[in-house]
C-alpha cells in the first residue's frame, strides 16, 4: 500500500508516519510525506498512491480547496484534523474517513480497516462523488445515479438522465463510501435496494433485478437470498 501523509506540522507527520506502519507493517509499500499543498499535489501527479493522510489547515490554507480534487482521483482519502465541525461534509464529498485530533492508533486502525468494509458506517456515506472531467471537476449527487457497474480499475456511473460517466475508483474501492442502502448485487454491479422494482427468475440458477427506471441487471446466485431476505 503506497501511503501520502500531508501534514504541516512535520513531528505531526513523523508521529502519523510511525504509526501507519505499525499498523500496516508488511502491507505498506511506501509512506511520504508532503508539508505544503502545493507539493503535494506536484506529488500526486508523478507518483501513484492509494491512501492520502490529509490535514484540513495547511499553513493557514484551507485543505476544503482541493478535497474534491482529491477524493474525485482513484485513492482513498482520510482525513486528520481538527477541524471536527466540517466531519459531516467531508464524508458526504467521499472521504473514507475523518479522524479528529488528537488522533490515536486505536482509531488510525479503525480508519484503515473501512478499507475492507462492505458499505460505509451510518453518517459517514457519501451523498456526492466528484469526478474528473478533463481539466474540471464534475459533482455527482448519489441521488442522479441509477446503478454503477465495473469498468477494471473505474466505474461506470448510469444517471437518470441516460449519461454515463466514468469515475475512477474501481467498484471495490467505491463499496465503503456507499451507504448500507446500496447492494454489490453482482461482481459488475452494485444498486441501491429503493431503486430496485423486482427479482426474476429466469431458471438454470439464473436470476436479474429489474430496476423501477426499467432496466434488467443480473444477479449473482449468492447474492438471491441476500435480496429476499431484505424483502426484494
Amino acid at each position: 500500500m503506497r501511503i501520502l501523509i500531508v501534514e504541516d506540522e512535520r513531528p505531526i507527520a513523523e508521529d502519523i508516519k510511525f504509526l501507519v506502519e505499525q499498523i500496516l507493517q508488511k502491507e505498506i509499500t511506501s509512506v511520504h510525506i508532503e508539508t505544503t499543498l502545493d507539493s503535494a499535489l506536484f506529488y500526486l501527479k508523478e507518483k501513484p498512491i492509494d491512501v492520502l493522510l490529509l490535514d484540513l489547515n495547511l499553513n493557514a490554507k484551507d485543505g476544503f480547496m482541493l478535497l474534491q480534487q482529491m477524493v474525485s482521483q482513484s485513492f482513498h482519502t482520510i482525513v486528520i484534523s481538527a477541524n471536527i465541525n466540517r466531519a459531516i461534509e467531508a464524508f458526504e464529498y467521499g472521504v473514507l474517513d475523518f479522524i479528529p485530533k488528537p488522533y490515536n492508533i486505536e482509531r488510525l486502525k479503525a480508519a484503515f480497516q473501512r478499507l475492507k468494509s462492505s458499505h460505509a458506517l451510518d453518517g459517514r456515506s457519501v451523498k456526492y462523488l466528484s469526478v474528473k472531467k478533463g481539466f474540471e471537476i464534475k459533482v455527482i449527487p448519489l441521488a442522479d445515479i441509477k446503478y454503477f457497474k465495473s469498468a477494471n480499475i473505474y466505474t461506470e456511473l448510469y444517471l437518470q438522465n441516460d449519461q454515463t460517466i466514468i469515475y475512477d475508483k474501481s467498484i471495490k474501492q467505491l463499496i465503503p463510501l456507499l451507504p448500507s442502502n446500496y447492494f454489490r448485487i453482482h461482481k459488475s454491479f452494485i444498486v441501491d435496494r429503493n431503486k430496485i422494482e423486482s427479482i426474476q427468475t429466469l431458471g438454470g440458477g439464473k436470476y436479474r433485478i429489474i430496476l423501477k427506471s426499467g432496466e434488467c441487471l443480473p444477479v449473482s446466485r449468492h447474492k438471491i437470498s441476500l435480496l429476499k431476505n431484505i424483502g426484494i
